[in-house]
């Protein structure tokens, strides 16, 4: 996820056209401090020793900040390029601005040395931040400027030991001119850098290390590097270290963004994911539901089919069960309307004769034991899918078995207007004060008498889907409950979708 966030912390935009902007904004900044710190009025009013001291706590300060932010920044990105930064940014915190401060009129060989270490390390850190090492982990980056900070402060005696050689180094131009030629180069690899991978905060983090190489470079030029009251010097180095800081915070501030989208973005997907496992969870207890009411049909037959007698009752039989195992195989294949989202086989609308439907569910019942009376008008045709028709009846007629087991159950089918209505009764106690629809929501059961409450919610969707209705009601003489079927006929116009 961190690699993703580091691809988003790229901009999408104009990446010169914002370089220049910011390049010119920093340059008007430090035109700005040079008229501020050369003005009688301000730079010229202020005491400087004092001032300058001050200007170098500020920028003390705000390394330690940016030493904090980048390291902030690494682990977020998980790129070591804003660890090597902030480990450079400590060292500069903890050794050379410490050392600016004690610095004289007079220049100090043990300061100038220690200052000349921390400056190496420095650069070598600065190079690592361009180009990483790739076995040196978080512990031991900062190991590395821990060890770098020590060796400064122990260069502090270098003078004593070998004190020629160290004014020779320190008072010649090859290492002040090394020094700056490095950190220059450096500073503007960094700018390159980020404009490279396209990242604003990271190139404003080389601009700031640009403005902290002139700041070097003025004190070097103008002042041969001894003047502690240097307003513009110290006035540069705050702002360079200022606009290092602004890029690490707006670095941490994208990547903490770019992370909250993910973490929203990956929330939305396993919420989808869970959708659809509840979904497809409905979807295979459904299935089940069916195949086991269908099952229930063809339970206690087998003998009837392997005895020897012949007759049009055993041919009606043989037929009704090879309908009953082809719709169950149906089922198997995702035929169903439930599971057409999971890429279920699309069903086709043709006109169909109801009877062979209902005659072949009322032999394979009658079969299993359940008295079932059947009236069926002549020549009636429905419009639709029949195994819709089946599954709904077959659904209904193992309703009545549970809730009124051994009562008498009748299926009768007319033509009313452009539909074909078909009723199922039985002689049962009805249904329970009250109940009404709500007993075809999903789940909605008698505990008592077991079941899954999904079947009279399955039969409502599928009979909804083919156009027409489902309704479920108590009656008298004798008392029962009646479940009216509607589907639209052969003849009837049709021109609602099959969303199969």
């Amino acid at each position: 996820m961190r690699d993703q966030v580091r691809g988003r912390l790229r901009l999408p935009g104009r990446p010169p056209t914002r370089l220049f902007t910011d390049t010119v904004i920093v340059g008007a900044a430090c035109v700005v401090v040079g008229g501020l710190s050369g003005a009688a009025d301000v730079g010229g009013a202020l005491p400087q020793p004092v001032t300058g001291q001050v200007l170098t706590l500020l920028a003390a300060i705000v390394a330690a900040g940016a030493a904090a932010l980048g390291g902030f920044a690494a682990r977020l990105t998980n790129d070591p390029r804003p660890r090597w930064i902030a480990a450079a940014l400590a060292l500069y915190a903890v050794v050379v601005l410490p050392l600016t401060v004690s610095v004289t009129a007079s220049p100090d060989l043990s300061v100038s040395s220690a200052r000349l270490v921390a400056y190496l390390l420095m650069i070598g850190m600065l190079v690592a931040a361009i180009r990483p090492p790739p076995r040196v982990g978080t512990g031991g980056t900062w190991a590395i400027a821990a060890a770098g900070a020590a060796i400064a402060w122990l260069a502090l005696a270098a003078h004593f030991v070998a004190p020629a050689f160290m004014r020779a180094v320190l008072e010649g131009p090859i290492a002040t001119v090394a020094v700056l030629i490095g950190w220059t180069g450096l500073a503007a690899a960094a700018v390159v850098e980020g404009y490279g991978r396209r990242s604003g905060p990271r190139w404003r983090v080389g601009l700031g290390l640009v403005v902290l190489a002139a700041a070097q470079l003025h004190r070097v030029l103008v002042n041969g590097g001894h003047l502690p009251g240097d307003l513009l010097f110290a006035g540069l180095r705050l702002l360079g270290l200022v606009v290092v800081v602004t890029g690490l915070a707006q670095l941490v501030t994208r990547s903490v963004a770019a992370l909250h989208s993910e973490q929203f973005q990956q929330q939305e997907e396993l919420a989808n994911a869970a959708l659809h496992m509840e979904r497809a969870a409905e979807i295979a207890a459904e299935r089940d539901h069916e195949l086991r009411n269908g099952l229930a049909g063809l339970a206690g037959i087998t003998h009837l089919l392997s005895s020897s007698a012949a007759g049009e009752e055993q041919d009606r039989l043989k037929q009704a069960v090879l309908a009953e195992l082809g719709r169950l195989h149906t089922i198997l294949d995702g035929g169903t309307p439930e599971v057409a989202d999971l890429g279920g086989p699309a069903a086709v609308r043709v006109r169909y004769d109801v009877e062979p439907v209902l005659s072949g569910l009322a032999t394979l019942r009658r079969a299993a034991g359940t008295p079932i009376g059947l009236e069926i008008e002549p020549g009636l045709q429905a419009c639709g899918d029949s195994a819709v028709l089946a599954q709904v009846v077959t659904n209904l007629i193992a309703n009545c078995e549970r809730h009124a087991p051994g009562a008498a159950v009748v299926i009768r089918a007319c033509r009313r207007a452009d539909e074909v209505v078909v009723e199922v009764r039985d002689e049962g106690p009805g249904l329970p004060a009250g109940a009404g629809d709500s007993l075809m929501r999903r789940g909605v059961r008698d505990a008592a008498a077991g079941g899954s409450g999904l079947g009279l919610h399955i039969s409502r969707q599928l009979i909804e889907r083919e156009g027409g209705t489902l309704d479920l009601r108590t009656v008298d003489d004798p008392r029962g409950m009646v479940a009216t079927v509607t589907v639209p006929a052969a003849t009837a116009p049709f021109n609602a979708p099959l969303n199969r």
